[in-house]
């Protein structure tokens, strides 16, 4: 549903575009609509030249008309209802179009000569496919030929029609049923290879600049339109053949910017001005040699020659680059030869700041350990990027999972030089490899080998790359024993490509080209499983290239995140073992280090302590967590906590001067935060474990030395205003979830979640500073640290920063919560857009509560089906954040009304929440909820990625009263009985509140 929204947001957004006058918005339209209006077009008219015909007219007619569409959010149906009138008409005429106009436009429609699509679907076969529609009610065969028109989305099916996901499925699966079983693959695949090209898009755009004329002049053109949007594709060769040659100086270049040496740098430099000099005269002898040259019979002999002589040319440069820089660095370097570029600069930057990982697990199977990382440190370099200290000699690695410089891993083995099962390296060998050069049964890199290869140069069973040699290969040039696929194929049996030579079948152009388009060949050496696979790696191949090419970036950034690690004043810690735990799904190993234990901490004047060293962590978090919160606002002064939270973190404090919100997440880039609960405010940095007094000292002036003015309320209040109106009613999601939880569980003494505005408007600056002054202090704090911390050393520290602070005053008792007259609600947003959504939320329980365990079961359940993005509905359920509730949200679908909505999310809830408790459940909340509640034990390996949330988790858990031991234990002893109590208590009708938030009302 979501995406279905955007589409519509993104349809009006062009249209309005187009009706500005935009024909570049207007194009985007034709090519997201094409395949629907043809496919519409061609079920009313049953032709498919005709309804190719019939969809430009569409689109000619929407452009004229483009003014006369009221709501832009129904552009889809409009275009279909055109293409069906039309149609319509077209069918009326058909001997009459056929013979003349159409006609034309059907022999050129995607180029001048005959489409291969079309040349692979024979007439006799349009004919017999459109028989056996023709004998399907117009109900079921639509969606038929929308769905295959569409890629195949049921989605776009439904919204296209303006029926619902089900009602298509249903007149899907019974137009199946009523085509001949012996036709249906012949008629899904002939409307698939139909589909409307980019020229299509072209030919539309070609039409509207005759859209002042009458319809019959403009499709008159067409033809001669479509076939000179066939130009530009000779240009863009040549722009590709450009960026090639782009690439290959970038290739030069950037070695040579981080050569330690001038010399060497010069030697680069001077490898990439020759290969361009020679790229550009073998590209300008091709281009004239195909001009003069092309259809004589020495025309492929002279071609292969100039390549071959092009690629020994490269070779020979390369291997005298080598040897010439092999003679400089063996040669006494002048201290005035150092390179010093920029990026020379920036390696040396990385250098200083990483060493290499060293460390070996106790566990051992076998003799082998576990896991052994064993990494040299990188060379040290001056801020200049001058090379002042060598490398480190190599190490090796040998172990289950193995690290190395050289490293030999039974599993996984990772390193500069690689060998194990799955193996990634500059050189790889293992049954899965991965790196420069790259030797397995699986193959990938820039040098690959294997039953299957893939890299710039590939060689095995089948290859596929820049020269691709094997049994089959599919490549740029593409040499193969059975089947060669590339713009240079060789074969023995069957070549295919731009330029084919085999001994026994070089296929044909045009067979060729209705091949690669989807079309049959005839030959059953290219109709095989694994040829076909080869051919769509081939028509997808910019975005395989794409996909391989992430995927290659991937894996060297991995490599080096394993290898290496930010450099530390203390002993290499071990490597975060979640990445291989991933990798390897080791879930049941433990970590080699025991779980640290969290150290309590209490001060004279009343401040609660939190101690959680973390393993490895070179960070730390400092979580201050106050007992006051919205519920503590005095009636008329709803909002002044959120109001206090707002300027605890800008106002001056101690020598620390103002700043604004902006600066303060600046100065904090592992993160911080500062919100305010119903009965808590929290503040969190995360910072350098060397910054630990300096936080610490800051946190403290916070608690006991901060300044309010009135400047400062001047400028947050405006901020305060902004967050509020985007959680009730500026985002229509967050509006949602907002206000049913406010229904479900109102804010004491008529006040509102965040704050009322009238509330907030009336606060001065002095009864703030004393709302500070008097509750924000130790006696109502807890302040927890998590990472890189010494319990020894942050205690020295907490008690000279922390103990002189005045302990405050005891909190004000707080509201308890309010009542609503309604428990269904329906708000118009005043500056949201969209469909309405609504949202059921459901009373939580206190994790005190008996059936609180039953209750996150439930919720697990819940929020697991959520993230079936089918469903279309989302949970909300932060247990520390917002314990006080839970709520399921959904975006109306087309046509249905708000209150439908609102019945349907909660009948979603009640028939998850109705059925028996299956096994693994209770499991699956420790993994979804464990960290949260303590359930779970996560090794320091997995906590150090995430410093904020195990000390905001432990000062919750405090505050909530949550014991980890005991929760523990209530998840293992929930059962089928209790869970039902639970499905019938927690979420009965009374603890349940609906909201519809409606889009505002369009202006006029």
């Amino acid at each position: 549903m979501t995406t279905e929204i955007e589409t519509a947001t993104a349809d009006a957004d062009l249209w309005r575009q187009a009706c500005a006058g935009s024909r570049e918005a207007f194009e985007q339209v034709v090519l997201r609509h094409q395949s629907l209006v043809s496919g519409v077009a061609f079920n009313a008219c049953g032709d498919l030249a005709t309804s190719e015909d019939v969809a430009q007219e569409t689109f000619w007619a929407a452009w004229r008309g483009r003014d006369s569409l009221a709501d832009p959010t129904r552009l889809r149906p409009w275009l279909c209802g055109i293409a069906r009138n039309l149609g319509a008409n077209a069918a009326r005429h058909a001997a009459a179009s056929r013979s003349s106009k159409l006609g034309k436009l059907a022999t050129d429609r995607e180029a001048p000569g005959l489409d291969p699509a079309e040349a692979a679907l024979r007439e006799e076969e349009k004919a017999l496919i459109w028989r056996t529609l023709g004998e399907v009610p117009s109900l079921y065969r639509e969606p038929l030929i929308l769905y295959y028109r569409q890629d195949q989305s049921v989605a776009d099916v439904a919204a296209a029609l303006d029926v619902s996901v089900d009602a298509v499925k249903q007149r899907l699966a019974r137009g199946r049923a009523l085509l001949r079983d012996r036709l249906a693959d012949l008629v899904e695949d002939g409307l698939r290879r139909t589909r409307p090209g980019r020229s299509f898009t072209a030919g539309v755009m070609a039409g509207i600049g005759l859209a002042g004329t009458s319809a019959k002049t403009a499709a008159a053109f067409g033809g001669t339109m479509i076939r000179t949007a066939a130009v530009p594709v000779a240009a863009s060769g040549l722009l590709g053949a450009l960026a090639g040659l782009a690439g290959g100086w970038l290739g030069a270049w950037l070695p040579a910017q981080a050569a330690p040496t001038l010399r060497e740098r010069d030697l680069y430099l001077g490898f990439g001005r020759r290969m361009l000099f020679v790229s550009l005269g073998f590209l300008a002898f091709l281009l004239l040699f195909i001009q003069i040259g092309g259809g004589t019979r020495w025309y492929l002999p002279t071609w292969l020659a100039a390549v071959v002589a092009f690629q020994v040319a490269v070779l020979l440069d390369v291997w005298r680059l080598s040897r010439s820089i092999r003679l400089v660095r063996e040669s006494r370097v002048p201290v005035d030869d150092a390179n010093r570029s920029p990026m020379r600069r920036g390696m040396a930057y990385m250098a200083r700041r990483v060493q290499g990982r060293v460390y070996r697990s106790d566990l051992q199977l076998l003799g082998l350990p576990l896991i052994d990382v064993q990494v040299g440190d990188p060379p040290a370099f001056d801020r200049d990027g001058v090379e002042i200290e060598p490398a480190a000699p190599k190490r090796s690695a040998r172990g289950w999972i193995a690290v190395g410089d050289e490293a030999l891993g039974v599993v996984l083995a990772v390193g500069t030089r690689a060998v194990g099962g799955v193996a990634i390296g500059g050189t790889a060998i293992g049954v899965a490899s991965f790196g420069g050069v790259a030797v397995g049964i699986v193959g990938f890199g820039g040098l690959a080998s294997g039953l299957l290869a893939i890299g710039g140069a590939a060689f095995g069973g089948i290859a596929m790359g820049g020269l691709a040699v094997g049994e089959l290969a599919v490549g740029g040039a593409a040499v193969a024993r059975r089947v060669a696929l590339g713009g240079l194929a060789v074969a023995w049996e069957t070549a295919l490509g731009g330029a084919a030579i085999a001994h026994q079948t070089a296929v044909a152009r045009d067979v060729a080209a209705a091949w690669l388009a989807g079309g049959p060949s005839g030959m059953p050496e290219l109709d095989r499983p694994i040829v076909q696979l080869l051919r769509g790696s081939l028509i997808h191949a910019r975005s395989a290239g794409l996909v391989l090419g992430g995927a290659a970036l991937a894996i060297e950034l991995a490599r080096a995140t394993l290898m290496y690690r930010r450099k530390t004043s203390g002993k290499s810690r071990p490597v975060p073992l979640l990445l291989f735990t991933g990798l390897l799904g080791l879930a049941g190993c433990t970590s080699h280090s025991q779980p640290q234990r969290t150290t309590p901490i209490r001060l004279d004047n009343g401040l609660r302590v939190l101690l959680r060293p973390v393993s490895g962590a070179s960070q730390v978090s400092v979580v201050i967590l106050y007992d006051i919160g919205g519920d503590h606002d005095p009636e008329g002064r709803s909002g002044l906590a959120h109001l206090v939270e707002h300027v605890y973190v800008t106002a001056a404090a101690g020598g620390a001067p103002v700043r604004s919100a902006e600066e303060f997440f600046q100065r904090y880039p592992a993160g911080c935060n500062a919100q305010t609960g119903d009965r808590y405010t929290a503040f969190a940095t995360v910072a350098l474990a060397s910054d630990l007094d300096a936080e610490l000292r800051e946190a403290a002036a916070r608690m006991g030395a901060l300044t309010i003015t009135d400047a400062d309320l001047d400028r947050e209040r405006p901020r305060l205003l902004q967050e509020v109106s985007a959680m009730f009613d500026r985002v229509p999601t967050l509006a949602a979830v907002n206000n049913a939880r406010e229904i479900v569980r109102p804010s004491p003494n008529g006040g509102r979640r965040g704050g009322l505005p009238e509330h907030v408007a009336r606060m001065t600056a002095d009864e703030v500073s004393e709302r500070w002054r008097r509750y924000y202090k130790p006696r109502n704090a807890i302040l927890a640290l998590a990472g890189a911390v010494d319990p020894t050393t942050a205690k020295t520290l907490i008690e000279r920063h922390f103990g002189a602070i005045p302990a405050g005053d005891e909190l004000p008792r707080a509201g308890e919560p309010g009542t609503t007259p309604t428990k269904h609600a329906q708000i118009a947003t005043t500056t949201g857009a969209g469909p309405a959504i609504s949202a059921v939320a459901v009373s939580a329980p206190q994790p005190t509560d008996p059936l609180y365990a039953d209750y996150a079961v439930l919720g697990a359940r819940l929020m697991t089906a959520g993230m079936d993005p089918t469903t279309a509905v989302q949970v909300h359920m932060p247990l520390l954040d917002d314990p006080a509730a839970m709520v399921a949200s959904s975006v109306a679908r087309d046509g249905e009304a708000p209150e439908d909505t609102t019945r349907r999310v909660d009948g979603w809830i009640s028939g998850l929440i109705g059925k028996e408790l299956a096994a693994g459940e209770t499991t699956q909340v420790a993994s979804m909820f464990g960290f949260f509640l303590g359930a779970s034990d996560l090794p320091d390996e997995a906590l150090g990625a995430n410093l904020y949330g195990v000390a905001f988790a432990l000062g919750r858990r405090e505050q909530l009263g949550i014991d980890p031991a005991r929760m523990k234990a209530a998840l293992a002893g929930v059962t089928a009985s209790s869970l039902r109590r639970a499905a019938s208590e927690i979420f009965a009708d009374s603890r349940r509140a609906a909201v519809a938030i409606l889009p505002a009302p369009a202006a006029r």
